[in-house]
């Protein structure tokens, strides 16, 4: 079973070349499960179209697509946590921007209150003409709340590279930073539920003398269907407060879909 777990996290960080929010959709009840050596993932969907860019003279059809895909697999005393996600937009007869993150996460003494775990990123974002960026890092997870309802929160420190198109040249970074995050997922009636989760990130670039902060996070909000398939909203936000290049510093998207989970 370890050479299967080795192996799906080697396709998923190649994937990650071709495929944004680091939350994951299972239900977090699996972290204090008595089963082990087990898969349990979900796959969801979900599409934007919308008519705003359009003028009097020319109509200008926004269309977005996001595809998610999240794998864990239980151990006995350990779970490995795959969140891949692939978005892509087309504005009018524009061309298609893609954007795209690949994560592997293994989190140990799953069970445990106070969780040791280690991480791993691939991203890009065609949007911000981010090329790469990738991190590597670890930390601990608080595990607040091990029920029906979700509460955890995590602090750490990871090492990012980047690499984005600027207006003249190519520009890398290579960034210590902290990183620190809390999430929920609150079951609201019998069928609906939130799931939640923010993210800060900061380190010092000597560079500019000066620290880079990112706030992201996501919000869902779920009603299922049946016990596998579930109608959502997701929301998805962005505040980058010193970007690398002349950026929005703010971005939020909003989409509605569907979701499977399996295990």
């Amino acid at each position: 079973m370890n050479v299967i777990r080795r192996f799906l996290i080697l396709n998923f960080l190649v994937l990650a070349t071709l495929a944004n929010a680091q939350i994951l959709k299972v239900d977090k009840g699996f972290l204090a499960t008595d089963s082990a050596n087990y898969f349990t993932g979900v796959i969801d969907a979900t599409f934007a179209i919308n008519n705003r860019s359009s003028t009097v003279d020319e109509q200008n059809i926004y269309v977005g697509v996001n595809n998610n895909v999240d794998l864990v697999y239980i151990a006995e005393k350990s779970a490995t946590i795959l969140i891949s996600g692939l978005n892509y937009y087309k504005i009018g007869d524009g061309p298609l921007i893609y954007n795209g993150t690949a994560h592997v996460r293994e989190v140990l003494r799953r069970s445990a209150e106070l969780t040791p775990e280690f991480f791993g990123q691939i991203q890009f974002d065609e949007s911000r003409n981010m090329e790469l960026r990738w991190l590597i890092g670890g930390g601990y997870r608080w595990n607040i709340i091990q029920k029906k309802n979700s509460l955890y929160t995590g602090i750490g420190i990871f090492r990012e590279y980047e690499r984005w198109s600027g207006p003249e040249e190519t520009i890398e970074k290579r960034l210590w930073k902290l990183n620190s995050y809390v999430s929920a997922d609150v079951k609201l009636t019998a069928t609906t539920n939130i799931n939640a989760i923010v993210y800060f990130q900061s380190g010092k670039d000597s560079e500019i003398d000066a620290f880079r902060n990112r706030l992201s996070g996501q919000l869902e909000f779920k009603n299922a269907l049946t016990d596998q398939f579930k109608v959502k909203m997701t929301s998805n936000f962005l505040l980058d407060d010193n970007p690398i290049i002349p950026l929005n510093k703010f971005i939020y998207e909003v989409y509605f879909g569907v979701e499977y989970s399996f295990n």
